[in-house]
């Protein structure tokens, strides 16, 4: 597959982002705000707002949090680092903003291998190489980190969190009383038809590797613009899947009719001009504003977010250094 090519004398785009943040701080920032930076439909962007979130909210998370989950080295920590990155994030906007990219970021940086060391490996087999380790690590998060997971889960006020959408078999406490010994990764394999973020501790996020980062990497390359690239992996993703966030709030059935009006979105942008191509995204995103904001597919905004790091941190060293240098 061919890489977008940038202004700066046909860089890959992934390349030139790997080389400007070159830091995991830095990487992390930039995948958060990247994502919110996209004019994504039914999302919150510079140019769009819900009545109580807004894009300073997102980029404030970013900054409150990305420190945290790039010292991030071990599973061993993971589930206070999420605790504790949730915490700051809601102190820091007054509001639940990342909750589900911090669940995500967390396992995905306690099991990143060390690049600096691997400057052979291509880039499908880190992506493998990362899947891996990622599985083994979730495998191992313990009781207690598994506590503070749950603790972070129920006390950020996720949208639609409420025990008739958990079911009657999940032991997750929605009113945050937790005690020190959870298992985290029993009650996402309960949630994980329900939950697309559940769904990747269950799998061990072969979803977010196999699936969403090669959309991402594919929407991107096609559109040959970055934030152009990531709103259609965006639609491509919902189109495909729905979203968890909208099926937890109003129901599977409202997600199964946003996963169609998105494949009408597509199939006439894959017919019309350009003209219409923009006027079909408006359309769809006009549909997911009504009502409150409550068709808001932010499940898969989270991972594309995660999707943005993932591609950002597995450029090839020397092809990182050598192009863009």
């Amino acid at each position: 597959m061919n890489e977008p090519k940038s202004v700066a004398d046909g860089v890959p785009i992934w390349c030139l982002l790997a080389a400007s943040a070159a830091r995991r701080v830095d990487a992390v920032r930039m995948a958060c705000v990247l994502e919110a930076t996209a004019p994504k439909v039914g999302n919150v962007h510079p140019a769009a707002h819900f009545h109580d979130l807004n894009y300073t909210h997102f980029v404030s998370a970013a900054d409150a949090t990305a420190s945290m989950l790039a010292d991030l080295s071990d599973v061993d920590r993971v589930g206070a680092v999420i605790h504790s990155a949730v915490t700051a994030s809601v102190v820091a906007t007054g509001t639940n903003v990342n909750l589900g990219i911090l669940l995500l970021l967390g396992p995905l940086l306690s099991s990143e291998p060390d690049w600096q060391r691997d400057r052979t490996h291509t880039h499908s087999e880190r992506l493998t190489m990362w899947q891996s380790q990622t599985a083994e690590q979730v495998a191992r998060i313990d009781p207690h980190q598994g506590a503070l997971i749950a603790s972070a889960i129920s006390g950020a006020g996720a949208g639609g969190l409420t025990d008739a959408s958990l079911g009657n078999d999940h032991p997750l406490d929605v009113n945050g009383n937790h005690r020190d010994s959870y298992d985290i990764l029993a009650a996402m394999r309960l949630a994980a038809s329900r939950d697309r973020i559940a769904a990747q501790y269950a799998g061990g996020f072969r979803d977010l590797f196999q699936h969403v980062v090669p959309a991402l990497q594919h929407s991107v390359a096609s559109s040959g613009d970055l934030l152009s690239g990531i709103v259609l992996a965006h639609i491509n993703l919902i189109a495909d899947s729905g979203d968890s966030l909208i099926a937890r709030k109003c129901g599977q059935a409202e997600s199964d009719r946003v996963a169609r009006l998105a494949k009408e979105c597509l199939d006439t942008m894959a017919r019309q001009g350009e003209r219409q191509r923009v006027e079909s995204i408006r359309r769809f995103d006009k549909v997911l504003r009504a009502d409150g904001n409550r068709l808001n597919p932010g499940t898969t905004a989270d991972l594309i977010a995660a999707a943005i790091y993932v591609l950002i941190r597995t450029q090839p060293h020397r092809e990182v250094t050598d192009r863009v240098s």
